[in-house]
């Protein structure tokens, strides 16, 4: 999905009303209700019905008055509190927070930042514990540092955080849209609800941190008028609702033949769990079928965590496994729909063996991930092997592995991500995933797209291992490679996201979050086409 700047969608947004014939109005009440509806999933994650919506004014505030009443509506706790005179506001704020007034929506006006230290604890403190937060302070068009009742409101916002989740609305207030740039106070939002579009603010990975996951939120203008205004960036961002729309529910007379057989290989001494968490994340994203070829100390693991997996325990040397081995039972893979290979499996030249064996008989879809990064690039450095016709390859390095198939140090990969993935896909003819803080998804000669899903709890072993089986997972149901592995590592940060919510970053593990991805299809399963 292109992002937009902060011009580009106001042409948009004036289109959307002059040419679309689109009220004003609905615009914003589309907008609210999709900040409502995140806020009422957050505080379902956190045990809570409890929401203070602080209003500013211009449309965010509007934006969050019309969330405030339907929250209200639905019997949640909240508290409104606006940063401005009400007879201040024009057009459809006005309209909105009238709407709200009517509706009986407590509220209370903190138009002085000596209000901000001195009235707000009164005024929302038995709302607050363990609610949300939602941040219409300012919008789009701020510019510069934030001053009086706004600047009060946005460094309150930030010292309630340990105690409510924050969701901001289109972006977070006291962040330039275009640039990303927060020159004076600026919320740390959990989640930012965008309109539309994404706005180029968000390929700012220094500020990434203050939007937390996000989300957009498809408010009806109509994709050519968006896309008419769009400017070509070095990238895109990836997006739930360019994502649902490749999204087919399943038919109803549907059987497991039709969501594709998927073999995971991987495993070694010490680490046989690993596979075992790749076919995890592949039974849970859809896979009709999944298959491990692993060594017999995985085999508890996979009964305990994966049990509606076939496992076969193939023997091992020096505890990895070979190809020799994986050539007497696999064959050319020719049964399988798709392969994943690397997860646990050592960088031994037994395991060697194991990836050159795929790269020679996979005839389609291969995944390559964690030491089968390794090991393909000593392949490729010793000149042991060649792409090969027909066989499509998807691989996900972390910046590490990265820089071993590139040649490179790990610090060059971070330091020209963009450059780094259009490099990979194009010397190794596949698409790739490079992970890390801003995800990036690029196919050979593609534009890249950016994730902006997840959080930092997500920094602990298992969680690559569990991408690698969602992104085989989806990409034998037959979404093409750079849409199953886009879907993946949205999904796969979403349900990171949903996690952190509900059991906090510091406990997040990977079976956490295959616990989780369930609230992440189910939003792709909502909006999906059909």
């Amino acid at each position: 999905m292109r992002v937009l700047t902060v011009e580009q969608m106001r042409a948009a947004d004036r289109a959307a009303v002059a040419e679309a014939h689109i009220p004003e109005m609905l615009l914003m009440t589309r907008a609210g209700t999709a900040l409502a509806r995140v806020a009422a999933r957050v505080t379902a994650l956190r045990g809570t019905r409890s929401a203070v919506l602080i209003a500013g004014h211009g449309n965010n505030g509007g934006d969050a008055c019309v969330a405030a009443r339907g929250l209200f509506e639905e019997g949640f706790r909240v508290q409104v509190l606006m940063t401005c005179v009400p007879a201040t506001l024009k057009g459809a704020a006005r309209e909105a927070w009238d709407e709200m007034r009517t509706a009986g929506v407590p509220y209370v006006v903190l138009a002085s930042p000596q209000s901000w230290q001195e009235d707000v604890a009164v005024c929302s403190g038995t709302v607050l514990r363990d609610g949300v937060i939602v941040d219409g302070v300012l919008g789009t068009g701020c510019r510069g540092a934030p001053t009086g009742a706004a600047e009060q409101a946005i460094l309150w916002i930030n010292r309630m955080r340990p105690f409510a989740s924050v969701i901001a609305a289109d972006l977070p207030s006291g962040m330039d849209g275009d640039t990303g740039e927060t020159p004076g106070a600026a919320v740390h939002a959990d989640v930012t609800v965008t309109f539309a579009r994404p706005k180029r603010c968000a390929l700012n990975d220094a500020q990434a941190w203050r939007v937390g996951h996000l989300t957009v939120a498809d408010i009806g203008i109509p994709d050519d008028l968006c896309d008419r205004e769009a400017a070509e960036e070095p990238c895109q961002l990836i997006a739930l609702p360019a994502l649902a729309r490749t999204f087919v529910p399943r038919a109803w007379d549907a059987h497991k033949g039709c969501f594709g057989h998927l073999c995971v290989v991987g495993g070694s001494e010490g680490l046989a769990h690993a596979p075992v968490l790749a076919a995890l994340g592949a039974l849970r994203s859809g896979a009709g079928l999944v298959t491990l070829a692993l060594p017999a100390a995985g085999a508890a693991a996979a009964a305990a965590w994966a049990p509606e997996a076939m496992a076969h325990l193939l023997p091992t040397e020096g505890g990895a496994l070979s190809g020799a081995a994986l050539a007497e039972w696999g064959g050319d893979f020719s049964r399988f729909d798709g392969v994943v290979a690397g997860p646990g499996l050592g960088t031994s030249s037994a395991a060697r063996g194991v990836v050159a064996h795929l790269l020679d008989t996979v005839p389609g879809r291969l995944v390559l991930d964690a030491d089968a990064l390794t090991l393909l690039a000593a392949l490729q450095a010793g000149g042991a092997w060649q792409p090969r016709t027909g066989q499509e390859r998807l691989l996900t390095p972390h910046p590490g592995e990265a820089a071993r198939l590139l040649g490179i140090t790990a610090a060059e990969v971070q330091a020209d991500r963009l450059g780094a993935v259009r490099r990979l896909a194009e010397r190794y003819r596949a698409t790739v995933v490079l992970k890390g803080a801003g995800t990036l998804v690029c196919a050979p000669g593609g534009v890249p797209r950016l994730n902006r899903t997840g959080n930092p709890g997500m920094a602990c072993g298992g969680m690559g291992d569990v991408l690698a089986g969602m992104t085989g997972a989806l990409w034998v149901q037959g979404l093409a490679a750079d849409t199953a592995a886009a879907t993946a590592v949205w999904a796969h940060g979403t349900a990171g996201d949903e996690a952190a919510l509900a059991e906090g970053r510091t406990a997040l593990g990977a079976t956490a979050l295959a616990r989780h991805l369930g609230a992440a299809y189910r939003l792709l399963e909502a909006l999906g086409s059909g």
